[in-house]
């Protein structure tokens, strides 16, 4: 195999610009994590998990700094939106059988797959990069799905046409917020996935024993890649226990927040100590310390049911409180002098004079493409897995349009210059709207809490109250899992099961 892939191609190059803008403008933060795993050159397969539709492989060609080939379902180069970028950037199709059809429809199906193969191997060959999902179909399970053989059959493959394996390395996307706009996205780039070398007797296909020893090695090598995806996603058992270890983690970096300034009241509690260090606010840090979380959790749910579905009805009426006051944890920790009030005045005054008149010239130039994308896009996705996905496709289409469309008009009406001005101003006040909104949202909150707390004090003492509750049952439970956790009963993450699916 060859050690350096060829240089990418002017379509590789915009693609990969492509896909750089794209994640920039749909995600508020996109953390990557392990990037050195990557290597610079040789073939590489990259496994990763299939969460998001086509935007997964968006998200892992910003990531890799390597062009990529995807694998994908052959139906996929029927849709003509989709069909010119698939040929741009190489992809491999991937025909599934169907047990329905006839003799002469599955041997086409299966002389398709084999031709699939072989563009495979070639660019492995090349010292290319592919990337498979192993899964085989985008999902919403908090947890993988049993992995199909697909990868491991194409690094055996590739041994027996060119004598050397490809280097496969795992890729875990975890997505914050899913089927919303301006969420977060954690890239993890996993170790490369140790394979055992394949047994001499696989050189020969027609030995039934070499085709017994190749299943087997099959189901072992794919065992291994997913043992390498398991380490790098989340992989909880219920939605429900991201939703109570989220709280969980928010109490804990509170309350860290809270306490930096005396040692005292953290021996007291210990919380931050589950969930790690507060300042360290990466998407890899709270990843990490929700593994170590979920791990502690399904221990206490063992040794201590009662306690622990107390912890849960406390967090969840804590939260029903909280939305029913429309007040949000951080408020509880403010202290309104009158120097704090004076910098949110000036502060909120010099937004509304300086920065929302950016704002509403960006709301009028874009309603009418953003409100288009958000309907249509409901209406496309058939579930949150795909939102994104048809969110990606139609804001491109519509914002090109209408933005195109509205500085044509600009340069009829008032000449180039102007029109040019114009253009450059659509996309810079969209990005000021947007971020406008939140900070709108925010001052009205903080208002509508402040005189909510300065008419009825005893509502901040009332939640008050009931988060201190929750927080002295967070941090005796917390002594006890950091105690079994330091001697061994608790393992750093729960053990993946389930076996090979089918190729």
């Amino acid at each position: 195999m060859r050690t350096s892939a060829p240089p990418p191609t002017p379509g590789q190059r915009f693609w990969r610009r492509f896909c750089l803008l794209a994640v920039k403008i749909f995600y508020r933060r996109v953390e990557i994590a392990g990037a050195e795993r990557i290597p610079r050159d040789g073939p590489l397969l990259l496994c990763a998990n299939h969460v998001n539709a086509l935007v997964d492989a968006i998200v892992v060609q910003a990531a890799c700094p390597r062009p990529i080939h995807p694998l994908a379902r052959s139906g996929l180069f029927r849709r003509p939106l989709l069909r010119p970028i698939l040929r741009l950037i190489q992809a491999v199709p991937v025909y599934r059988r169907r047990p329905q059809g006839d003799d002469a429809s599955k041997a086409e199906t299966a002389a398709r797959n084999h031709a699939s193969f072989a563009r495979l191997f070639d660019y492995l060959r090349d010292g290319r990069t592919l990337l498979i999902f192993p899964e085989g179909q985008s999902h919403s399970d908090p947890s993988l799905r049993p992995i199909k053989t697909g990868a491991a059959r194409i690094a055996l493959g590739a041994w027996r046409n060119h004598g050397a394996l490809p280097r496969i390395v795992p890729v875990g996307l975890i997505f914050t917020h899913k089927g919303r706009f301006r969420g977060n996205v954690l890239v993890q780039i996993g170790e490369p996935v140790a394979l055992e070398p394949p047994p001499t007797c696989l050189d020969s296909s027609e030995e039934v024993d070499g085709r017994l020893d190749e299943r087997a090695l099959v189901d072992r090598w794919t065992d291994a890649i997913r043992d390498g995806l398991f380490r790098v996603t989340l992989n909880v058992e219920a939605w429900e226990d991201v939703a109570l270890l989220s709280l969980v983690q928010r109490f804990a970096a509170l309350r860290a927040g809270r306490d930096q300034r005396g040692a005292s009241r953290r021996d007291h509690t210990g919380v931050e100590e589950a969930d790690g260090s507060a300042q360290d606010t990466s998407l890899a840090h709270r990843y990490r310390a929700f593994r170590r979380l979920y791990a502690m959790q399904r221990w206490l749910r063992v040794r201590y049911p009662l306690r622990v579905a107390k912890l849960r009805e406390q967090l969840r009426r804590f939260e029903r409180l909280c939305r029913r006051y429309g007040v949000q944890d951080y408020h509880l920790n403010l202290r309104y002098r009158p120097a704090l009030v004076a910098r949110f005045v000036v502060r909120s005054l010099l937004f509304a004079a300086l920065v929302f008149p950016l704002a509403l010239w960006g709301l009028v130039n874009s309603a009418i493409p953003y409100s288009l994308t958000r309907a249509l896009s409901k209406r496309a996705a058939r579930g949150r897995d795909q939102y994104d996905t048809a969110s990606m496709l139609f804001g491109f289409v519509l914002f090109g349009l209408f933005w195109s469309a509205q500085t044509a008009v600009a340069w009829n009406v008032w000449g180039s210059r102007i029109a040019l001005l114009y253009a450059l101003s659509l996309p810079i006040t969209a990005g000021v709207a947007l971020m406008v909104g939140r900070e709108r949202r925010r001052i009205v909150e903080n208002v509508r809490v402040f005189l909510l707390f300065l008419r009825q004090r005893r509502i901040r003492d009332y939640l008050h109250a009931q988060r201190s509750e929750v927080e002295t049952e967070l941090a005796q439970l917390a002594r006890l899992a950091r105690g079994a956790e330091s001697s061994g009963a608790i393992e750093s993450a729960p053990a993946p099961t389930g076996g090979a699916g089918a190729a």
